[in-house]
């Protein structure tokens, strides 16, 4: 029998590119914080066992969540950089539950569009080696030349994919890969670059263009007009 998934959110972060007075997931998206959303994609979700919430210390805003006291969903403390809290946030599972051969998806606060379909289908596709949603590059890449902003080359797009969230990874093999990589001060921007840097090849799994990720002021505009559309098109 497979197992049920476990969802980790680290929503521990500031967003300061968003220029807010608040961290980017508790800005309001159509009534609902942006982490509101987010965690309720998956909640009713019949592969999903729970969903754990990396926070900041003494988090003011998260004890107003619609979810703070929901059976399956859990808060922790996490860290100060986002693969820090998603160690803690695996630590904190993995010392729970039956750890053996459990699979996880480590999802951004700040992507709350994240669609049935697409959950569907990172839940559904079965890789030895974990799997991430992404997007094919459909503009042209230019390749910056050392820290001057020039161009230095034209890149291949047919080979170029823009990640996304949910990523999948057996929890014991990602938290080992973030150590790894935390340890020789490798840097890394989501799981699956820790993933490649102890010789994993994830899948690519195509994803969604509405399943972005708001980071800049004008990407909430563009959220609340997708998510009026996409409740439109739904009802």
């Amino acid at each position: 029998m497979t197992k049920p998934l476990w969802v980790l959110i680290p929503a521990a972060g500031v967003g300061q590119r968003m220029q807010a007075n608040c961290p980017k997931q508790y800005l309001s998206l159509a009534g609902k914080t942006i982490l509101d959303r987010s965690i309720a994609v998956f909640i009713t979700h019949p592969r999903i066992a729970g969903v754990l919430v990396g926070v900041s210390e003494n988090d003011p805003y998260w004890p107003d969540s619609a979810w703070h006291d929901h059976d399956c969903v859990h808060s922790f403390v996490g860290g100060k950089e986002r693969s820090d809290t998603v160690q803690k946030g695996l630590r904190y599972l993995l010392g729970t539950i039956d750890g053996e051969e459990q699979e996880v998806l480590v999802h951004d606060a700040a992507r709350p569009l994240l669609s049935q379909t697409a959950l569907n289908r990172i839940i559904n596709h079965h890789s030895a080696q974990g799997a991430l949603l992404a997007m094919p590059a459909k503009d042209t890449i230019k390749l910056q030349m050392s820290d001057l902003p020039l161009v230095d080359a034209t890149l291949d797009r047919n080979a170029i994919w823009l990640a996304q969230t949910p990523q999948k990874f057996p929890a014991h093999a990602l938290l080992e890969a973030l150590e790894k990589a935390q340890a020789q001060g490798i840097s890394v921007t989501d799981e699956c670059s820790a993933m490649e840097f102890i010789g994993w090849h994830p899948d690519l799994v195509v994803g969604e263009s509405s399943n972005i990720k708001i980071t800049l002021p004008e990407d909430l505009l563009i959220a609340e007009a997708l998510f009026s559309y996409l409740s439109h098109s739904n009802s």
